[in-house]
């Protein structure tokens, strides 16, 4: 990815991920700059940034004209300098992320095993030889770590982004007995061996160690035995989860396309004033600055003139702007996250509607979700936003605020769509149709109190839009460049 920050946080979590699960052992050396730098197509710069990072919080040990030497150890408690001050975790936010946990890992890492075959074994594999039974933090950890495995072969930045962000890999179990330990292992090495040969996750049988995190009475209160740095979502709650999921954005550029997808849609016609710069720096929470960049922009393709005194006013209709020569570079990163951010609703949909579908007004309010789709179809048509108000419908009526954090991103994510150039079609085809067919019949199902029927439905619906779109990006030649905005397998090799 371009944008420096990024990238940098990027490789400082693949090199952190490959010391925390035993890749990269206490006491070997990091890849030289050079190597480094080759690996993932960036600066020596953005590299001593990355590397900074690792010595910061202990991971690494520094030293002039020598390669980094991984310092980082199970063997005992977490270095004081690489966590801020432990605090018993909030014992409402922990249910609500655990929660939430398993409504997003279950299905990613199922996802994940489906997509691994040859030497990607070796990782996990890997990862099980070093786990011990006989020392428990380090054997949790690397458990942990055993299953983030399946999560990051996804090789989707987004999902890997919004798992994480919910903290679980902070949290140390309970080290339980040693023959809970060895029995889980030995269940975990079956399992390895049943997925690897093509069976079925389900065939192995796991106990129930949901004990190893019980919360215990305290003082009254119920307060969890876990603790966790003092800024983690177990703590702080959703607010910090929102925090941690979000991308840095390429701002001018994420500003001159929403315009663009606005005109595109008619909200702005030509001749219509746009808002001013103090109006689109409020809009989009950006500087003066960045305005003014995006709208000469604009000016170059002439979509707008700008008339000192008077305003931005729009020049191109929608018909024009399909034919503007926009290289697909400049949308790279905005198609990226939003193909990204479709991949991991695809993937959880049928859990979220299922669990949305059981709140106790959700079949009595059916009945409106079928008005508002058939309304915006037939009286308010600019383009097809039936899986946009399903979506609203099910992040209405999710339970859990850290899982209604995620879907808030996804749905922001969402209208990305209308600011890649020509990839919306305005006037009705058979792929709307057919979009709106099944969202409606998603809608009838729930009316009719079968909440599965809704629950599949749904998911059907945002998987045919998702492969929809993948084929649309292809046709229009946002595909590789999007893909090359970052490497997905250097998030898992």
């Amino acid at each position: 990815m371009k944008n420096g920050i990024v990238m940098y946080e990027k490789i400082y979590r693949i090199l952190k991920n490959k010391i925390e699960c035993g890749l990269l052992p206490s006491g070997s050396r990091l890849p030289s700059r050079t190597d480094l730098c080759r690996e993932f197509g960036t600066s020596e710069k953005t590299v001593r940034h990355a590397v900074k990072l690792l010595s910061d919080y202990g991971l690494v040990e520094t030293g002039q004209r020598k390669r980094p030497t991984v310092t980082f150890d199970y063997s005992g408690a977490l270095e004081e300098k690489r966590l801020l001050p432990l605090r018993k975790a909030d014992v409402t936010t922990a249910g609500d992320l655990l929660k939430t946990g398993i409504f997003l890992c279950y299905p990613i890492i199922q996802y994940g095993m489906d997509l691994c075959g040859g030497n990607d074994w070796h990782i996990p594999e890997a990862i099980l030889g070093k786990m011990e039974p006989d020392r428990p933090i380090e054997f949790w950890r690397l458990s942990n770590r055993f299953w983030r495995f399946f999560i990051a072969r996804t090789g989707n930045d987004f999902i890997l982004r919004a798992v994480d962000s919910l903290g679980l890999s902070e949290l140390d179990p309970l080290p339980g007995s040693l023959e809970v330990r060895t029995e889980y292992f030995t269940r975990l090495k079956e399992f390895l061996y049943t997925i690897k040969t093509g069976g079925k996750p389900t065939e192995v049988r796991f106990a129930d160690l949901s004990f190893l995190y019980r919360f215990l009475p305290d003082g009254g209160e119920h307060s969890p035995v876990c603790k966790v740095a003092s800024d983690s979502p177990f703590r702080l709650g959703a607010k910090e989860l929102g925090r941690r999921i979000s991308w840095a954005e390429e701002q001018y550029s994420r500003v001159y396309l929403d315009l663009l997808g606005l005109i595109a849609i008619g909200k702005y016609r030509p001749g219509d004033r746009l808002p001013s710069h103090a109006g689109l720096r409020q809009i989009y929470g950006v500087s003066v600055d960045t305005t003014i960049k995006a709208v000469q922009l604009l000016k170059q393709w002439g979509v707008v003139t700008a008339v000192r005194g008077k305003g931005i006013f729009v020049a191109m209709g929608p018909e024009k702007l399909r034919h503007i020569p926009i290289d697909p570079a400049l949308v790279a990163y905005h198609v990226r996250r939003y193909l990204d951010s479709l991949e991991l609703l695809s993937l959880t949909a049928e859990g979220v509607a299922a669990h949305a579908a059981a709140h106790d007004t959700a079949v009595e309010n059916a009945g409106k979700l079928g008005s508002k789709l058939e309304d915006w179809w037939n009286n308010s048509y600019l383009y097809q936003l039936s899986p946009i108000v399903l979506l609203e419908f099910l992040t209405d009526y999710i339970e859990y605020s850290a899982l209604r954090t995620v879907y808030k991103v996804i749905q922001k994510n969402y209208h990305i769509g209308r600011s890649i150039p020509k990839l919306l079609h305005h006037a009705k085809n058979r792929h709307n149709r057919e979009i709106h067919r099944q969202c409606v019949e998603a809608a009838e199902a729930l009316a009719s109190n079968s909440p599965d029927i809704f629950a599949k439905k749904a998911a059907e619906m945002f998987r045919y839009t998702h492969q929809l779109i993948i084929r649309e990006c292809k046709r229009l030649g946002y595909w590789q460049p999007a893909m090359r905005v970052y490497d997905g397998t250097l998030l898992w090799k």
